[in-house]
This record gives structure tokens, sequence and C-alpha cells, in this order.
């Protein structure tokens, strides 16, 4: 199954706001050294706003997926066998999350990713899979909430 995660398109363009409002307000567009840090700014946070995340579980493989658009920046496949231990995470003050430590290169964080059952979908697929979990008190204090 796969599920899709978006960046905080909210938060951002806040930031966005924060950036460009001020110059307007104020008629103040001198071309200086911080109107270059507010340009990049701007651009950094304007690509921001349009990367999602894709995360794909099979039978027999983990996939995520970074894109800009439709355009893929990243993208990892991991096995059974490559992975190492997926911790189950409290992340925020009411979201659960799972680091998937891998043997070699990064470790993947899953979090915010809809439907809400990848989660359940990960650790069915531990189980399967012989992969060791490991779950920290405070998301077992979230389990216990629901």
């Amino acid at each position: 199954m796969t599920y899709i995660a978006r960046t905080q398109r909210v938060h951002l363009g806040l930031l966005l706001a924060i950036i460009v409002l001020p110059p307007i307000i104020t008629y103040n567009f001198s071309i200086g050294l911080i109107f270059y840090f507010q340009f990049l700014l701007f651009i950094f946070i304007l690509v921001a706003i349009f990367i999602q995340f894709k995360f794909r579980i099979d039978t027999n493989r983990l996939s995520y997926q970074i894109l800009f658009l439709t355009m893929p920046i990243y993208k990892k496949v991991v096995y059974p066998k490559q992975i190492v231990q997926m911790k189950f995470k409290r992340v925020g003050w009411a979201t659960k999350g799972v680091i998937i430590q891998v043997n070699k290169g990064l470790n993947i964080r899953i979090f915010g990713f809809a439907p809400d059952k990848v989660l359940i979908d990960l650790m069915k697929f531990a189980n399967e899979n012989d992969i060791s979990t490991c779950k920290t008190k405070e998301y077992l204090v979230l389990e216990k909430t629901e």
C-alpha cells in the first residue's frame, strides 16, 4: 500500500509571508546583501511547499521516496535483511511515528503519512519478516489513550 505525506504548508506559508511582506509594506526594495538572503530564502521555502513524501509497503520491501511536484528527488528501497530495528516513538504532542534503522545509509523517519494505518502495517511487516521492534515509553502512553 502507498502512503503520502506533505510538508506543513501553513507554517511554510507564514514564513513566506514574513519574508515577502516587510519590503512591500515599507516600500524598501534596496538591492543589498539582505535582499539576496531574502530572495534565496524565498526560493527555498517556495520549493519546500511543493515537496511530498511517498512510502510504500510491499510484501518483501519498503520504498521511501521524496518528490518535488512529480519529479523524484530521492528514493530508497529497503529489504528486510537491511533493517536493524524499527523504533516506534512519540514525535509530537499526540503524534506517533517510526524510525526504521538500516545497516547502511540514512534511517527512514515515518510520521504524518495518510492514511493513518501506516504504523499498524509497519508492525505487521516487522512481525512477518522477523524484524526487531522497540516501543518507547511515550509511545506506549499514546497507545493507551486510543
